[in-house]
């Protein structure tokens, strides 16, 4: 607490000091690249390899045991963390970097800390070597959100082209293409993908123009269904079926706001993908703020006919527009912790063909 000096505050988050003693909780990170044996894409061998040069690790294997499962916390991002004031972590009070930490895992799940892991002299000079790996690990995971929305787009476009009866116009042209555009530039050379890119960007959003233009439109288009129990019988007596048509009608506004949405979700990922997330959360916004002066009141009288489901995108247009910014946000965010999950006995190994490498080394120096 505040003025208890005896105190040993090991993380900082939004200024609020949480103390650490032998039976401590893990500190809380931001946001973590968790590694284990299973991790598609990650060779962990390798990163362990990594850390038994990063960082002296000889204390804390003294009291490692083989049957005994552990974590190891790796602080990537710390120097903005840093001196933002956000997050700390123990450290090197001389260098201000902070170092890797080990944890065991207890049968009830719950980790205790074993001890930090030093990082070596020489290492500090020569930067974090986990960052380019948690970087490339994010970047594979963006492409591949990107792959499953385009699934997920293709999806939605066939349910669209049976609503319009094979008459596609530009607006779903320009949208295929804008998404295969982007699609492909994931596999395109690092000198040509952020022009492919743009490309794809350009006619996604042009698309996403148009396709808010016939949601307006047929938003505009619903005649309202009448509050009188009266006059909604004789409308369905004169005209059988009006009530299941006008169900039709907004089934197929649902699906048109599901491709624009998705349709803003893609232009945003090429943002993301191109390291601009400012611009990704303003699409989203200028997507909010669209659906905002869309007259919903009509739609609202759907309520006359079913029961009343405060869910319904005429209740929450921009809401539910706005939660998709909040998750594209915090995907966008790089890693600035790696957690590997590893059994004692892996580690052991790693830290012995480490220190065999380094005889090795030494030998052929000599």
């Amino acid at each position: 607490m505040p003025g208890n000096n005896n105190e040993n505050p090991i993380i900082k988050k939004n200024d609020a000091l949480v103390s650490q003693d032998e039976q401590a909780v893990e500190p809380v990170y931001g946001k973590i690249m968790r590694v284990t044996s299973e991790t598609e894409g990650v060779d962990v061998n390798g990163i362990l390899a990594k850390l038994m040069q990063y960082a002296n690790m000889a204390d804390a294997l003294a009291s490692v045991e083989k049957t005994v499962e552990y974590v190891v916390q790796i602080p990537i991002k710390h120097k903005d963390a840093f001196q933002a004031g956000e997050v700390f972590l123990n450290q090197n009070y001389k260098t201000g970097v902070m170092w890797p930490t080990l944890y065991k895992t207890l049968d009830s799940g719950k980790r205790q800390f074993v001890d930090n892991l030093p990082i070596k002299q020489e290492e500090i000079i020569h930067g974090n070597p986990f960052e380019s790996i948690a970087i490339s690990y994010h970047n594979l995971y963006l492409q591949q959100q990107i792959s499953d929305l385009a699934e997920i787009m293709n999806q939605t476009y066939k349910v669209v082209e049976r609503i319009e009866q094979g008459q596609m116009d530009d607006r779903i042209g320009l949208l295929l293409a804008g998404r295969d555009q982007i699609l492909l530039s994931m596999h395109s050379a690092p000198e040509d993908r952020m022009a492919a890119i743009e490309l794809g960007r350009s006619n996604m959003l042009t698309a996403q123009k148009q396709l808010l233009q016939t949601l307006k439109r047929r938003v505009g288009n619903f005649e309202a269904i009448p509050e009188s129990a009266w006059s909604r019988f004789w409308i369905e007596f004169k005209h059988s079926g009006s009530f299941r048509r006008k169900d039709k009608e907004f089934a197929d506004i649902q699906e048109y706001y599901a491709l624009y949405l998705q349709a803003t979700q893609m232009v945003a990922a090429s943002y993301v993908i191109c390291g601009q997330p400012e611009a990704a959360e303003q699409v989203f916004q200028i997507a909010e703020q669209d659906m905002k002066e869309i007259d919903f009141n009509a739609l609202k009288t759907l309520r006359y006919i079913h029961k009343e489901n405060a869910d319904m995108l005429y209740y929450h247009a921009d809401e539910y527009i706005a939660a998709e910014r909040e998750h594209c946000m915090d995907e966008a965010q790089e890693y600035d912790t790696m957690r590997i999950e590893v059994s004692g006995a892996k580690l052991l190994e790693a830290f012995e063909n480490g220190r065999k490498e380094e005889i090795s080394e030494s030998e052929a120096e000599q």
